[in-house]
């Protein structure tokens, strides 16, 4: 992906419309703030993207590979209880059979 390096990729009315989609309310101040933030981190995206590398370059999360000596052995899923769960559960407002109840929250569909 070749972008002009003078050209911010996200500009106001772009970032107004992801906004929108986020349903977030910003003031002016945060918005500029956030979208430079934004096109710093898409400028050291593209200079990544721009380090050319070999095809035969394999791939990798990190610089050390997993090989079947080091990885360790899968663990088999234990429960086991915790001593501090009533500690716990006592300290909510509200609590019923092990479990802390809350508020309903009204959900807002959005267009």
């Amino acid at each position: 992906m070749s972008m002009n390096p003078s050209a911010e990729p996200i500009d106001i009315e772009l970032f107004a419309h992801l906004v929108q989609l986020a349903a977030l309310e910003l003031t002016a101040e945060e918005a500029d703030y956030l979208r430079q933030q934004l096109n710093k981190q898409m400028k050291a995206i593209n200079e990544l993207a721009a380090i050319p590398l070999s095809e035969d370059t394999p791939i990798t999360s990190h610089g050390v590979p997993y090989t079947s000596q080091i990885i360790p052995p899968i663990r088999t899923d234990e429960w086991i209880p915790s001593v501090l769960a009533k500690d716990i559960l006592d300290q909510a407002p509200e609590a019923r059979d092990g479990y802390v109840i809350v508020p309903d929250i009204p959900h807002t569909e959005l267009e």
